[in-house]
């Protein structure tokens, strides 16, 4: 039964990414010179009543930075930016009345810059645990505990729950139909933990109903996949010309291990366009497996031989930090980030560069 599953999984997955109706990815004929806006950054601009113009004032900061490329976090907490069927709306967008996410794109579009629409696929709350706290119109609020969500340090869609999947799904696809975006893209966050008792209930569940079952890793890795697999489809039956792309962590061991996020796995099999590691790090980090170059090898040598496109993650929020342990580096971080974009621009396997964010912009 184990086997069974183990190439059903397989399927599903493969079938999603490498059928006959994936589009050839081509690099871009334009270098990405990207910029990250977060939703606390979002919130930022709509707080004062006054979005447009702060909008505005960041595109000019992009233009000025011959910035091509916006990442704009539109769905960080099971929330929207805009007004969706399937999630409750930003409390601070809901003062305008104007579509936020229309206006952004539109914008974005008539300056020459892309825009791709950030989300954060599981989480909920990172900081509450109470489903009474959460809004009245929320989708988990119709969900079973345990099963479709997971209150754990915090509230998160189970991976393993076909709810959420396709809760998940279908919110993708509700802004690729209805919204000009040119990408969709998910950071980091996957499995919000590696602790064996996040998700007990379920995989407990799936040992009772299963002969011969995967281990824990498999399962959690199996979840995942599914979900890349899901939205990687979502997207190309919407567009061909709408991009997926992923922002993992650093660690090609953590996202697999802690994360169950198997990178290697989408690049090798097309499940993403682009993805974009996380390489916040200098180049004399005092653990040398964490310095840029050695890190950048390495990511380099799992998207080798693979369609997949590869830009780098670069950490300009480190400029002149002073958090050990390499803050005595990053006293002079804007000569770290210049020399990392030159390496970006150089190597021709990379097709371009994010900053995190756009705040930290000079």
């Amino acid at each position: 039964m184990k086997r069974i599953l183990t190439i059903l999984l397989c399927f599903l997955f493969l079938s999603g990414c490498n059928s006959n109706q994936k589009p050839a990815v081509k690099k871009p004929a334009a270098f990405i010179s990207g910029v990250w806006i977060t939703y606390s950054e979002v919130d930022d601009m709509l707080k004062d009543g006054d979005f447009k113009e702060n909008y505005e004032l960041a595109l000019k900061k992009c233009r000025s930075k011959r910035i091509t490329d916006i990442f704009l976090a539109v769905r960080p907490f099971c929330n929207s930016l805009y007004r969706s069927e399937f999630f409750p709306q930003n409390e601070y967008s809901k003062q305008y009345d104007f579509d936020i996410l229309s206006y952004c794109i539109e914008k974005a579009h008539l300056s020459g810059i892309r825009l791709h629409a950030w989300i954060n696929p599981y989480r909920v709350s990172s900081q509450g645990t109470s489903i009474a706290e959460l809004p009245d119109d929320s989708p988990v609020r119709a969900m079973n505990a345990g099963e479709d969500y997971i209150v754990s340090n915090g509230i998160y869609l189970n991976p393993a729950s076909p709810a959420a999947l396709r809760l998940i799904t279908d919110g993708v696809r509700e802004i690729c139909v209805n919204y000009t975006v040119d990408g969709i893209h998910f950071d980091d966050y996957f499995y919000p933990t590696s602790d064996e008792n996040f998700d007990k209930t379920s995989y407990e569940k799936y040992i009772e109903t299963t002969a011969d079952p995967i281990d824990l890793g498999e399962y959690r890795t199996a979840n995942v996949n599914s979900l890349i697999s899901s939205v990687y489809t979502a997207v190309k039956f919407c567009s061909k010309d709408i991009v997926f792309s992923v922002s993992p962590c650093a660690s090609i061991e953590k996202n697999k291990n802690e994360y169950f996020a198997d990178v290697k796995t989408w690049c090798d099999n097309g499940c993403v366009d682009i993805i974009i590691p996380q390489l916040y790090f200098g180049f004399k980090y005092p653990d040398e497996n964490f310095r840029f170059d050695n890190l950048l090898c390495e990511w380099k040598a799992l998207i080798s031989d693979t369609d997949t496109r590869m830009v780098i993650g670069l950490g300009v929020y480190k400029t002149g930090t002073d958090a050990e342990p390499d803050k005595e580096e990053w006293v002079n971080g804007e000569e770290i980030i210049k020399r990392q974009i030159e390496i970006c621009r150089k190597d021709e396997r990379i097709s371009g560069y994010v900053l995190f964010s756009i705040s930290d912009i000079r």
